[in-house]
């Protein structure tokens, strides 16, 4: 059983660590689709949604490094696997897959999920926004994947303690 000063721990680090990464994203977002872009073109016109994969390694590679380095274990990496993603949001052109890592620290204590909302176009290579991150904390992943479905990300983080404003 938790303690319930290592929960409030769990909490105020995983929104500590929530902030980090949307920092991180709001950064770089934009410079790693320029940086790729004819990479990305490339791949869009040969597996279409695969060049949202290889974006997301581009972008989050970086900053799952950097987690690890501070002693966070993400699980699986960043942002997370395919197969556990969701995808249920909003019309073709401007559609958001959902995926989760569940992170831990060196010692073994498992901090909560980060869920990542990837925003892109099926119809043409275009990522419409800034990919945006949220926390929960559930850490079992058919749980998860249920939570991710049916919350909204504010009430699931609102659910877990926390507001997007943190």
């Amino acid at each position: 059983m938790v303690s319930q000063l290592t929960d409030q721990l769990n909490k105020v680090t995983m929104r500590m660590l929530k902030t980090y990464v949307q920092q991180e994203i709001d950064q770089h977002w934009q410079q790693v689709r320029e940086d790729y872009l004819q990479e990305l073109e490339n791949i869009f016109a040969k597996g279409g949604d695969s060049a949202y994969g290889f974006y997301c390694r581009k972008l989050f590679d970086p900053i799952t490094a950097e987690l690890m380095n501070a002693g966070i274990i993400p699980r699986p990496i960043m942002p997370g696997l395919f197969i556990h993603s969701e995808e249920h949001w909003g019309s073709w052109e401007d559609r958001e897959r959902r995926f989760w890592t569940v992170l831990q620290q060196g010692n073994g204590n498992t901090l909560g999920t980060l869920v990542s909302r990837i925003f892109h176009d099926h119809s043409r290579l275009r990522i419409p926004r800034s990919p945006q991150v949220y926390v929960i904390g559930e850490t079992e992943p058919d749980k998860i994947a249920h939570m991710i479905v049916n919350m909204d990300p504010v009430s699931a983080e609102n659910f877990y303690g926390g507001t997007n404003n943190e």
